[in-house]
């Protein structure tokens, strides 16, 4: 028993993925308009802030380097948002994340685990986190807006993923076709 344990242990730690953290009241982009909405990336930059983090943990550079500042200057010009500031979740396919769709807490359990990408929609729909690993119905995330590190799948409305392609990211912006 202790040895299944332990295995399952090694598990969950080799699943852990060190993403950057970037929080969206940061004073470099705090007061950025958000899209073109009335909002600011700190007033309700959650999303763009996770995906920014997702981004550039993976070498995806959007304006020299990407943070939630050039994820959103990139979104305006990529037709990344619908309303002012609705994220378009398959806007950002071009980049090599191709948005797959929503899933429930323990899907996204099974999607992370297969290494795909998760950002998890927490506060009965309000805000947005990237997740990190996960432990039983604990998920860890990178919260951009909260001093909070995880959430319990009770806390978790939906999730929805992503599948790193590199071989999209190098169609679009190596070979540029």
């Amino acid at each position: 028993m202790n040895k299944i344990i332990a295995i399952l242990f090694v598990i969950c730690i080799a699943n852990a993925r060190q993403y950057t953290l970037y929080k969206q009241c940061d004073s470099a982009w705090a007061n950025d308009q958000l899209g073109t909405s009335a909002n600011t990336i700190c007033r309700a930059g959650c999303l763009i802030s996770s995906i920014a983090m997702m981004l550039h943990t993976y070498g995806v550079v959007t304006d020299g380097t990407t943070t939630p500042k050039t994820m959103n200057t990139w979104l305006r010009k990529n037709g990344g948002y619908a309303s002012g500031d609705l994220f378009v979740w398959a806007s950002i396919n071009p980049l090599g994340f191709v948005f797959q769709g929503w899933i429930t807490t323990t899907q996204a359990k099974y999607k992370f685990d297969a290494g795909l990408h998760v950002i998890l929609n927490v506060n009965n729909g309000g805000h947005y986190v990237l997740m990190t690993s996960y432990s039983g119905d604990t998920f860890n995330v990178n919260d951009p807006g909260y001093s909070r590190s995880t959430y319990s799948a009770n806390e978790v409305k939906e999730a929805a993923y992503y599948v790193h392609s590199k071989i999209t990211y190098f169609k679009n912006h190596v070979l540029n076709i």
